[in-house]
């Protein structure tokens, strides 16, 4: 997804809002790094994004990268473009900012459904035969907060919207947040109960059942068919592989591999938690 912007040189952004243009070039958009080519702006918040931001550079694309990750990098070329900020998701706050974008009206496929009180704001995108339940809430600007040079916090703009693929059901009183660059997505097929938490950027996979009261900070990526357990959190960039099972309460903050059954916080496979769990009441006896 691009985001369309006034054209502009990277210097007269870091004339602006800071930071240092080793080699500059003019941007009309910005986009993640996997979507980003010539004229993007592409920004490299974190060391998992570090190959993609090779390949976005590759494609022509301009990199707005944290001083933090810059060395870590091979020395810009020629023509590649870069803006080096210590505060860059600040600074992809401040373009954002400046996006030329009229978020569109929801769009409702064929067959679905919108309970009571469910509010869709602007960019939400519905398959055919969606169900979303009462007081669900699709497409509110997602929990994105980046401190500035002054310590102060800023909100990130969430301009990337919601898709919900065909057959998906959103139980009451849920909420999909808007995605910052490119869509939240919840793919054919998923179940979702009632007050479940699907954060920005997310992307759950196909034929998904979720249990009431789970919640998934910014950036998972559940593969396809994964169970997840009542009050179950997954941390923000975390990975599900496809068939995975979450157990109910279970704190998620690593990756979880294809198939794999966890439970517990931190979650482990689930028999070594029951294993641990064992042990403990063994030697607290007497107690």
């Amino acid at each position: 997804m691009l985001l369309a912007l006034p054209e502009i040189p990277l210097s007269v952004l870091a004339a602006r809002w800071g930071g240092q243009v080793p080699i500059d070039a003019a941007i009309t958009s910005i986009a993640p790094p996997e979507g980003a080519s010539a004229g993007a702006l592409a920004p490299v918040l974190r060391s998992s994004r570090l190959g993609e931001a090779l390949a976005a550079r590759q494609r022509g694309a301009a990199l707005l990268i944290d001083a933090s990750l810059a060395s870590r990098l091979p020395a810009p070329s020629a023509g590649e473009a870069c803006w080096v900020h210590a505060h860059a998701t600040w600074a992809m706050a401040q373009v954002l900012g400046m996006c030329v974008l009229q978020l569109p009206p929801p769009v409702i496929g064929e067959g679905s459904s919108i309970g009571p009180h469910a509010v869709l704001h602007p960019g939400v995108v519905l398959g055919k035969n969606v169900k979303v339940g009462a007081h669900a809430v699709l497409g509110h600007p997602g929990f994105g907060w980046a401190t500035g040079p002054d310590a102060q916090l800023v909100a990130v703009p969430q301009l990337g919207g919601v898709v919900i693929e065909d057959d998906v059901s959103i139980g009451p009183l849920s909420t999909v947040d808007a995605g910052t660059l490119s869509p939240t997505v919840v793919r054919r097929g998923t179940k979702i109960d009632a007050h479940v938490h699907v954060g920005h950027n997310c992307v759950i996979g196909e034929g998904c059942i979720v249990a009431a009261q789970a919640g998934f900070a910014g950036s998972v990526t559940l593969g396809r068919g994964v169970l997840v357990g009542g009050q179950a959190g997954i941390a923000d960039h975390v990975k599900v592989g496809d068939g995975a099972r979450i157990a109910a309460k279970s704190g998620v903050i690593g990756d979880v591999a294809a198939g794999e059954v966890v439970a517990g916080y931190p979650a482990v496979a689930r028999m070594r938690w029951l294993r641990g769990l064992a042990w403990l009441y063994r030697n607290r006896e007497g107690e």
